[in-house]
C-alpha cells in the first residue's frame, strides 16, 4: 500500500497556513471587540491574603522546628553524667562488698590464730592461765584494730566517691544550664528566620495584590475608552451603518488573506468553510467570491 510522506517543505507550508489561519480569525475578533458595546464588568481577578501568626504561634513553630535539637541535646548530658553517677555508684558498691570480703577475712584469721593458741596451751596444760588469756584478748583487740583500719578505708574511699556524686550533680546542672543558654540563642535565632521569612511573603502578597489592582484598573479604563468609542461611532454613523464598517474591515482583512493563495485553494476554502459567511456576513462574502472568481492566476 502506497504511504504518501510529508517533506519538511510541505510540514512547514502547512504551518504556516495554519498559523495565518488562526490569526486572521483572532483579526475577526479584534475587529468584533472594537465595535462593540458589550460591557464585560471586571477582570475578577482574586486577591490573595496574608494572616501572620501570633507570636506565640512563630514560637511555637520554631520550638517545632528545635524539637529533635533540644532532645538530643539534653539526652546526651542526661546520658553523659547518668553513665558516670552509675560507675561511682557501682565503685561504693564494690567497695562495700570488699570492706565486708575484709572483714570476714579477718576475722577468720584471728580466729584461726585464738583456736591455734588455745589447742597450743591446752597441750600444754595452759589452757586456763593468764599468759593464754592475755594472747587470746590481744588477738581480739587487733581484729579490732584491723576492723576499725578497713572501716576508716572503707569510709574514706566512700566519701570521696560520695563526693565525686556531687561535683558531678554540680557539673550535669551546669551543663544543662549551659545548654539552655545555648538553645535560647538559637530559639530566638530561628524565630527571627521564620519572621523573616513570613515578612517576604508578606511583601509577595502585597506585590502582587498592587499588580492586580493596576490590571483592573487599566482593564477600567480600556473598558471606559472602548464604550465611549462606541458611543461616538453610533453617534456618527448610526448602528446600521456601524454594522457595515465593521462587515467591511473584516472584508479587507479576508481579502488580503485569500489573495495570498492560489485561486482555486482560496475558492475551495472560502465556500467550504461556513465561518467566513458568518463572520462576513453575505453581502461581503458574495463581493469577495466574486473578486476571487475574477483573479486571473
Amino acid at each position: 500500500m502506497y504511504q504518501y510522506t510529508f517533506s519538511k517543505e510541505d510540514t512547514d507550508a502547512l504551518t504556516e497556513k495554519t498559523k495565518k489561519y488562526s490569526d486572521l480569525l483572532d483579526s475577526f475578533k479584534d475587529v468584533d471587540k472594537k465595535y462593540s458595546s458589550q460591557d464585560n464588568g471586571s477582570l475578577d481577578l482574586e486577591e490573595m491574603t496574608f494572616t501572620k501568626p501570633s507570636d506565640e504561634e512563630i514560637k511555637k513553630q520554631a520550638e517545632n522546628n528545635l524539637y529533635d535539637y533540644k532532645e538530643t541535646g539534653i539526652k546526651g548530658i542526661n546520658d553523659e553524667y547518668d553513665e558516670k553517677q552509675s560507675s561511682i555508684e557501682n565503685q561504693i558498691s564494690s567497695t562495700l562488698k570488699s570492706g565486708d570480703e575484709k572483714k570476714n577475712e579477718t576475722k577468720q584469721l584471728y580466729s584461726s590464730l585464738k583456736q591455734d593458741a588455745s589447742n597450743d596451751a591446752t597441750k600444754r596444760g595452759l589452757a586456763r592461765s593468764s599468759i593464754v588469756i592475755n594472747v587470746l584478748d590481744a588477738f581480739d583487740q587487733n581484729m579490732i584494730n584491723e576492723y576499725n583500719k578497713i572501716n576508716e578505708e572503707i569510709s574514706s574511699t566512700v566519701d570521696s566517691l560520695n563526693n565525686q556524686k556531687a561535683l558531678l550533680s554540680e557539673q550535669k546542672q551546669n551543663a544543662l544550664n549551659s545548654f539552655d543558654i545555648t538553645y535560647a540563642v538559637k530559639l530566638s535565632e530561628k524565630i527571627d528566620e521564620i519572621n523573616k521569612e513570613l515578612l517576604e511573603q508578606e511583601q509577595k502578597v502585597i506585590e502582587y495584590n498592587n499588580e492586580i489592582a493596576q490590571k483592573e484598573a487599566e482593564y477600567e479604563q480600556n473598558r471606559k475608552e472602548n464604550a465611549l468609542d462606541y458611543a461616538d461611532y453610533v453617534a456618527e454613523y448610526g448602528v446600521k451603518e456601524l454594522e457595515e464598517i465593521k462587515q467591511n474591515e473584516k472584508y479587507l482583512l479576508a481579502k488580503d488573506y485569500f489573495m495570498s493563495m492560489p485561486k482555486e485553494e482560496a475558492l475551495e476554502e472560502l465556500e467550504s468553510n461556513k465561518i467566513y459567511n458568518a463572520e462576513l456576513g453575505s453581502v461581503a462574502f458574495n463581493k469577495l467570491k466574486v473578486i476571487l472568481k475574477a483573479r486571473e492566476d
